[in-house]
């Protein structure tokens, strides 16, 4: 008997090699040392119903007294809601405290941890999930680069940048580039709470 062995076949991890690696991350801010400074967090208030991710629109509260004696851990932050005060969007960056698992890969914050993310204003370049049917809704030859058109806005349902009913993104914002069915975007499951990477999404790249 013989083992036999073909020493030119290869292999690799799933994901770690595609026909095109030009994609991008959800929630994930792209490296930049003019703003990487201006990353913050704070703790996510006890009142939310669903955990925390990257891309998702934040809104900050001051704690009430008695809630956190320890000023450091700067200001409770929830899920912007529609008609209220939207002041940044979470990330993924640098927030090494987020709980993932095997049945579960992407990184979720639960009420009282720590939810990293940027301010409007700071000019830090996002990674969001978008609608994969927006750029035909716009002249070609699709998305322009510059500031945001009028009617987008971020679909709660969803959590992706459409021109369906939203929360309306400030005129501020612009548009860097986007991907179309190569980028790695959350798809969260409520009942059984599992968020997991759909590897074939589409994104829109923000400067906010």
């Amino acid at each position: 008997m013989t083992i036999s062995i073909n020493p030119v076949i290869t292999t690799n991890a799933a994901g770690t090699f595609t026909v095109s690696l030009d994609g991008m991350i959800q929630g994930m801010a792209m490296d930049d040392p003019a703003v990487r400074f201006q990353l913050t967090g704070g703790q996510l208030a006890q009142t939310e119903t669903l955990p925390m991710f990257g891309g998702i629109p934040i809104a900050e509260n001051l704690p009430p007294t008695g809630y956190l004696a320890d000023s450091s851990l700067q200001n409770v932050i929830s899920r912007a809601a529609v008609g209220g005060t939207l002041t940044g969007f979470s990330v993924f960056n640098q927030n090494h405290a987020m709980i993932n698992s095997p049945q579960s890969p992407v990184q979720q914050a639960d009420k009282g941890m720590l939810v990293n993310f940027y301010r409007l204003g700071s000019r830090a370049r996002i990674a969001f999930a978008m609608d994969p049917a927006l750029p035909v809704l716009v002249a070609p030859p699709g998305l322009p680069v510059g500031p945001l058109p009028a009617g987008f806005m971020f679909n709660i349902a969803n959590s992706w940048i459409s021109t369906a009913a939203g929360i309306v993104l400030p005129a501020s914002i612009n548009i860097i580039g986007y991907n179309i069915g190569n980028s790695m975007t959350v798809v969260y499951d409520a009942v059984t709470g599992f968020a997991t990477w759909n590897r074939q999404g589409s994104c829109v790249l923000l400067e906010i």
